[in-house]
């Protein structure tokens, strides 16, 4: 197989095994080669990283060469800009004086403080369930939790463009499971038909929103279907919780669903500017959860400063509407700017803006376009998305300002012309 910079990093081990390559050492050369082939054209975008964490002004340093750009920042999920508001600073200095720096160990074995217990029952209030039960990490909740709920005799059905922790929940559980086309009602309610004889429980498993296309999920009419089937709901608000919904209570409140769904899953890395995650349900399962999530069992619980950041957060998304409004009015001007230009931005309807670039040269040449006239965001191929679904996904934080907006649209208009993406401003 010829090695060269057009390729998708990776499908090179797929390609390499279909040609019955399966040297460990030998695919790993290759996909190295590739790497260093798309560095030295300036095409590989994912080792690039900020000198000081995230803004919506960040300077991006390129792993290798050292060069350093000055570029509006637009792949990462801190959806209120809250990282950089200074009362979730000064909260989480504080608690660092008062708690220390590290959990030491996990929930059941005593690394749990009144902080952690204080962001369970915060969120114990916002999504309207019995208990809430926190995890070190949101990927770490759906490894935990949907590998612990199924039963012998279930099935988990799971919506095929679900995050890659959900699918990993479901190896992990070692029951049965299967897809359902993205979004698509008929076929999960045939899938459902076929098998509410043969299981004992099914489980469904959806996103409220969707981390790649920014689709949103239709939770009212899957929620519909429990009145003609028996099925449990679990859906993962990790890109809604927070800015949907009165008060940030997210997407499954603001479709008046929250009593149907049976388990509400998020990470706290993203709205709430922190990290870790939760899943909200019924008290007793939350205690077979905690005996059977290794997850959970086996984590150290989030450091006291990153708790103290969660409970500010939630303090600021309470005290300030503004902040949500606000991401939402962003989001809907820079997603009619770019339709306005033709870019294909597929369904999205949240703060996440997929630009699909189907052709793999074309999409790497795009963002090290963009990167090098100071708009960045990484380049999304295979395994993320299908081969043939390549893009560069743009996420609006509140923190962007308008001007910030207009200058990414000028540069995408401008790049997305000379690469034939957009009709040529000119034409």
């Amino acid at each position: 197989m010829e090695l060269n910079t057009s390729m998708v990093i990776g499908n090179v081990m797929r390609k390499l095994v279909d040609e019955g390559v399966t040297d460990f050492d030998s695919i790993a050369d290759a996909m190295q080669t590739v790497k260093d082939l798309q560095n030295i054209e300036g095409l590989y975008s994912n080792d690039r990283y900020t000198e000081f964490g995230s803004d919506s002004q960040a300077l991006v340093i390129t792993e290798g060469t050292g060069k350093k750009n000055e570029c509006i920042l637009w792949c990462v999920n801190h959806y209120l800009g809250l990282n950089r508001n200074p009362r979730v600073i000064a909260k989480s200095k504080e608690i660092v004086e008062r708690y220390g720096t590290g959990a030491g160990t996990s929930a059941m074995s005593g690394g749990m403080n009144t902080l952690h217990k204080a962001i369970e029952s915060r969120i114990n209030a916002m999504t309207g369930k019995e208990r809430t039960l926190l995890f070190p990490t949101g990927y770490s909740v759906n490894l935990g939790a949907i590998s612990a709920i199924p039963g012998k005799n279930d099935i988990i059905l799971f919506d095929h463009q679900s995050h890659a922790s959900i699918i990993d929940g479901c190896k992990l559980s070692g029951k049965q499971w299967l897809a359902f086309k993205h979004n698509n009602l008929t076929d999960l309610e045939a899938k459902l038909q076929r098998c509410q004889d043969k299981f004992q429980n099914i489980l469904v498993v959806v996103e409220s929103a969707y981390s790649m296309s920014g689709d949103l999920a239709p939770l009212r009419e899957i929620a519909a279907l429990k009145k003609k089937y028996k099925f449990y709901l679990y859906v993962d608000e990790a890109h809604s919780f927070g800015f949907y919904g009165e008060g940030g209570r997210g997407y499954c409140y603001e479709q008046g669903v929250t009593d149907d769904v049976d388990f509400i899953m998020s990470t706290l890395s993203k709205a709430t500017a922190s990290i870790g995650g939760f899943v909200s349900t019924k008290k007793k399962y939350c205690t077979l959860m905690s005996w059977h999530s290794n997850s959970y069992i086996f984590q150290a619980c989030i450091s006291p400063a990153d708790a103290g950041a969660v409970l500010a957060s939630l303090d600021e998304i309470e005290s300030d509407p503004a902040l949500i409004r606000g991401l939402h009015e962003k989001t809907a001007y820079f997603r009619k700017g770019l339709r306005a230009a033709g870019f294909d931005l597929g369904k999205s309807q949240s703060p996440i803006i997929p630009i699909y670039v189907r052709e793999t040269k074309t999409l790497l040449a795009f963002g090290r376009n963009l990167y090098e006239n100071g708009v960045f965001s990484v380049t999304i191929a295979f395994p993320a998305v299908k081969l043939n679904e390549g893009r560069l996904r743009f996420i609006t934080n509140a923190s962007h300002t308008y001007d910030q907006i207009d200058r990414t649209l000028a540069i995408l208009i401008d790049v997305g012309g000379r690469l034939g993406i957009v009709p040529s401003a000119s034409a």
